[in-house]
């Protein structure tokens, strides 16, 4: 009776590590499928900051070409002007 209960034991026991070694690999697997989100989601997350570093830099020459040519309307303007200033008097 005593061996039948050392096997009994044993067989729980054995059961029980099997379960823990499931487990632990159940675990093992999660992370490491976590691990491939995460490094895809911060490639994804490099990319966006690429395109956003991208467009900023693009909006900025956008900005800085519409002011140069807006600063050369106004000059042109003010030539216009005093051309038509200055011939309007001469005659």
């Amino acid at each position: 009776m005593a061996e039948q209960g050392t096997s009994q034991t044993q067989q729980i026991k054995d059961g029980f590590k099997k379960a823990m070694e499931d487990h632990a690999a159940r675990v093992e697997s999660a992370f490491v499928e976590m691990a491939k989100l995460e490094e895809k989601g911060l490639e994804q997350a490099c990319a966006q900051l690429d395109e956003a570093t991208r467009l900023t830099k693009v909006s900025l020459a956008y900005a800085s070409e519409l002011a140069a040519q807006w600063r050369k309307l106004v000059v042109d303007a003010a030539r216009r002007t005093t051309d038509m200033v200055s011939g309007a008097g001469s005659h």
